[in-house]
C-alpha cells in the first residue's frame, strides 16, 4: 500500500514539484525505452542532445541506458537495430530520469500489453526525478495510468486515439513539448531533441543548452508552446508548395505591412483569390496566420528579455497596448504578464 500511494502521489501532486536545481548532481541516469518497431530518432536524437551536453561539460553529467523487451536487440521501425539491456539488468530504484519512445502501432501495442515493461516502469517512478514520453510514448503511459491529472503531449498522429480512449486526460495536442511537475512528453521524432534541450537547460542553464544546440547545427531552438503543425510544410506540401516563398516572406517581415493586398501582389494572385487559396492551403486565413507568426515571434523575444518597446516594434504592432491585446486574445494573458513569468 505504501508502495502504491507514493506512485499515486507522483503522479498527482501539484505543479510546483519540478525539481530545478540538479545541475551538482554526476551521473544522472536516464533510461530510454525501445521496443520492437520503435522509431529511431525519438532515442537517438535526445540521447545525442546528453551527449553533447556531457562534451560540453566536461564530464559525464548524464549516464544514458536503453532498456526494452526484445534485449538484447531492438529493431526500430526504420530497420536500424539498437543494442539494449534487459529490464532485470537495470535496477528501477537506479533510474533518476526515464522516457518511452513511440514507434509503429504492433510494436506499441505488444509494449503495453508487456506485463514486465509495466511493472518496472511503475516501479521506476517513485526514485524518479522526471519521467515521460516522446512521440506516441504518451500512450503506453495512458494506457498504463501514469499521467493523472498532467498535461502532456503526443505525436498528433496518436491524438485522435488518446482522446477516443481516455476523454478525461489533459492532453495538448500541438504543442512540441510539455512539462507539467516531473512529467515531460514530447511531440516526438525531432520535438524530442528540442524537449531533451530544455531539460538540459533546467539542469545546467542557458548557456549550456545554447552551446549543446550549437554543437548539434540546429537552427533554432524551438520553445515547448510552438505548435508541431508547421504552416510552412503544410505550404509547401499542398498545391507544388505554391506559398512557401510567401510564408518565407512573411517571417522575414513580421514588423511590416503583411496586409492581404501586399501578401496577394507578392503571390502574384488577386486578393479575393489569394485569400481563399492560402486559406485552404495552410489551414488559416491570410490575416491569422501573419498573427500567429507574429505572436510567436513576440514570446521569444519576450523570453530572450528584450523590453515590450522593442518586440511591438519588430512583430508589427504599433506599441506595446495593441501587442498586449493581441496576446491576451490569443494566450489568455496580456504580454506584460507573460514578460513577468517567462521574461529575463
Amino acid at each position: 500500500m505504501l508502495f502504491a500511494a507514493t506512485v499515486i502521489a507522483r503522479i498527482s501532486i501539484g505543479r510546483n514539484d519540478n525539481v530545478s536545481d540538479i545541475s551538482a548532481i554526476m551521473n544522472h541516469h536516464v533510461v530510454f525505452v525501445a521496443f520492437e518497431g520503435f522509431q529511431l530518432l525519438d532515442l537517438t536524437g535526445p540521447a545525442a542532445v546528453y551527449g553533447a551536453a556531457n562534451d560540453r561539460l566536461g564530464w559525464e553529467a548524464y549516464r544514458i541506458t536503453m532498456v526494452g523487451p526484445e534485449a538484447p536487440v531492438a529493431l526500430s521501425n526504420s530497420g536500424v537495430s539498437l543494442n539494449v539491456s534487459a529490464f532485470d539488468d537495470v535496477r528501477p530504484e537506479t533510474v533518476d530520469s526515464f522516457f518511452i519512445s513511440g514507434g509503429n502501432e504492433a510494436g506499441q501495442r505488444a509494449f503495453i500489453a508487456n506485463e514486465q515493461a509495466k511493472d518496472w516502469v511503475w516501479r521506476a517512478i517513485p526514485s524518479s526525478i522526471r519521467y515521460g514520453s516522446i512521440c506516441s510514448g504518451s500512450v503506453a503511459l495512458a494506457a498504463w495510468g501514469l499521467i493523472g491529472t498532467r498535461r502532456f503531449a503526443a505525436h498528433w498522429d496518436a491524438v485522435s486515439e488518446v482522446r477516443r480512449r481516455w476523454p478525461e486526460l489533459q492532453l495538448d495536442p500541438e504543442s512540441l513539448y510539455v512539462n507539467d511537475g516531473p512529467l515531460w512528453t514530447s511531440a516526438g521524432v525531432t520535438a524530442g531533441i528540442d524537449m531533451a534541450l530544455a531539460i538540459v537547460e533546467v539542469d545546467h542553464g542557458p548557456d549550456v543548452a545554447r552551446a549543446v544546440a550549437q554543437r548539434l547545427v540546429l537552427s533554432v531552438r524551438r520553445p515547448g508552446w510552438q505548435s508541431q503543425y508547421s504552416a510552412a510544410l503544410s505550404a509547401q506540401g499542398t498545391r507544388d508548395g505554391r506559398y512557401a516563398d510567401v510564408i518565407a516572406w512573411i517571417a522575414a517581415n513580421l514588423s511590416g505591412d503583411l496586409g492581404v493586398e501586399q501578401l496577394a501582389d507578392r503571390a502574384g494572385e488577386s486578393e479575393r483569390s489569394f485569400h481563399r487559396n492560402f486559406t485552404e492551403a495552410v489551414g488559416e486565413t491570410p490575416a491569422r496566420y501573419v498573427m500567429t507568426q507574429r505572436l510567436n515571434h513576440a514570446r521569444a523575444l519576450i523570453e530572450q528579455g528584450h523590453s515590450l518597446k522593442s518586440v511591438a516594434s519588430q512583430c508589427g504592432f504599433a506599441d506595446p497596448a495593441p501587442l498586449s491585446k493581441a496576446f491576451k486574445s490569443r494566450f489568455g494573458m496580456t504580454a506584460g504578464a507573460y514578460r513577468l513569468v517567462n521574461g529575463r
